[in-house]
């Protein structure tokens, strides 16, 4: 299952189908696809992290999986917008965010990015390759560890 929507633990996980059984919560570990455009490669991971949950804040869902790697290109723009409702239903309306803060594991780069929603905080994570493509993207309730 390529999204996983948790309601009873309030996250919704959205990671490529590769080494991941539905709801994991784990980095995509999947090959970088075409890399990423010389814009995004020049961002820092906090950069962009932040610029894909604008994306998602605009209902710009394209935008937000343009640079997915090649396990997370099944999680289709459609896919994403509808985790993000589904999100919202168990958390409530986005209404602010805090600063980002990296985590490495081994080549990838995991950002965390608190999520203060209407009925309670939650937390948005990608996981980067070192390319600026994208091998995660997760919205979960907050305390989820990485793994």
């Amino acid at each position: 299952m390529i999204v996983a929507a948790v309601l009873a633990t309030a996250a919704v996980a959205l990671a490529g189908c590769a080494g991941h059984g539905g709801g994991s919560n784990a980095p995509a570990s999947s090959s970088p696809a075409a890399a990423p455009s010389t814009s995004v490669t020049l961002m820092s991971p906090d950069q962009r992290a932040l610029a894909i949950l604008d994306d998602i804040l605009q209902g710009d869902f394209t935008a937000a999986t343009a640079n997915f790697d090649v396990q997370m290109q099944h999680l289709t723009p459609k896919d994403l917008a509808n985790a993000w409702r589904t999100y919202q239903e168990a958390f409530g309306k986005y209404q602010s965010h805090g600063a980002p803060a990296d985590v490495q594991r081994g080549e990838l780069t995991v950002v965390n990015i608190p999520l203060q929603m209407e009925r309670m905080p939650g937390e948005f994570r990608v996981t980067f390759h070192p390319d600026g493509t994208v091998a995660g993207l997760f919205l979960l309730k907050v305390g989820v560890p990485i793994p």
